[in-house]
């Protein structure tokens, strides 16, 4: 690896906000990173062009807590619950931002909100939001705005889930795939703001090549004052990766988007419900 390109270059950050749990944690992870590297902050809230159109419909119904009694959406006031969540949104950017004195802006656009996450992601280097926008709902499982991010979004990626952040032991995965090279200067990064503790997935074909790899990383990584632990994994599939990485219990995991083909890097997303740092 060369030593001399060593650096995590992040100067603009997007955190796509919503009224979930999911989405504060994203924005405060989103803030402490933005503190450690001089980088922009900035917000997106998307008004959802599809929730809308339901609420325009005239057979479209509510329930409402607690009567339980069925009322019709009212497309006035859904749009006044947007502006609301979004003003929200707001204020939390505003708070998070200026508590830590960053640069921030914040924007509202309406549409779908997958595509608009993932046009508003073109123009950033990094793009933090949370696993799920289910408010009431603590489950690993990727939403479907989180699940469409990470195939489709063309800067890295940070996923959370609510009541988590960015705290140690870092893991991160490595094969040598220049990918896997970026993931490990970002988890070094993230190892050294966070207490120094780094473990590394070794994944190879074979033992020899294994004992290579760790050797190539050992030597990277010498004399960066950080804590290293590492793991040698074989000819590993999906669910071998998926059960070291729970094992390791990680703060914070590091992904390659290279790491595994599209179908079983979903799945071992669904499974991990430590925050993930997906590199591209």
């Amino acid at each position: 690896m060369d030593k001399q390109d060593d650096q995590w270059a992040i100067r603009h950050i997007l955190v796509a906000l919503d009224a979930s749990r999911h989405s504060l944690a994203a924005l405060e992870a989103a803030a402490e990173l933005a503190a450690s590297l001089e980088a922009e902050l900035q917000g997106l809230f998307v008004e959802d062009a599809n929730l809308l159109r339901l609420a325009g419909l005239p057979v479209a119904r509510e329930i409402r807590y607690p009567s339980a009694a069925p009322a019709r959406l009212d497309l006035a006031r859904m749009e006044r619950a947007l502006r609301a969540q979004a003003a929200q949104a707001r204020r939390a950017l505003a708070t998070a931002s200026e508590r830590r004195r960053l640069k921030w802006s914040f924007r509202v656009v309406r549409g779908e909100v997958a595509p608009e996450v993932l046009a508003a992601a073109l123009e950033v280097d990094l793009l933090t939001l949370g696993r799920a926008s289910r408010p009431l709902v603590r489950q690993a499982h990727l939403g479907s705005t989180a699940r469409a991010v990470t195939a489709g979004a063309p800067c890295c990626v940070l996923l959370l889930q609510r009541d988590t952040g960015i705290k140690p032991p870092v893991v991160v995965t490595y094969d040598a795939t220049s990918a896997a090279r970026q993931a490990l200067r970002v988890a070094a990064h993230l190892a050294h703001s966070e207490a120094g503790y780094l473990t590394v997935l070794i994944l190879a074909a074979g033992p020899d090549a294994a004992q290579q790899l760790q050797a190539e990383v050992s030597d990277w990584l010498r004399g960066r004052g950080l804590m290293v632990r590492y793991r040698r994994l074989v000819d590993a599939g999906v669910a071998t990766l998926t059960h070291e990485i729970l094992a390791e219990g990680s703060g914070v995991l590091v992904l390659s988007s290279t790491i595994l083909p599209h179908e079983p890097l979903q799945r071992l997303l669904d499974e991990v419900e430590c925050p993930v740092l997906l590199v591209r």
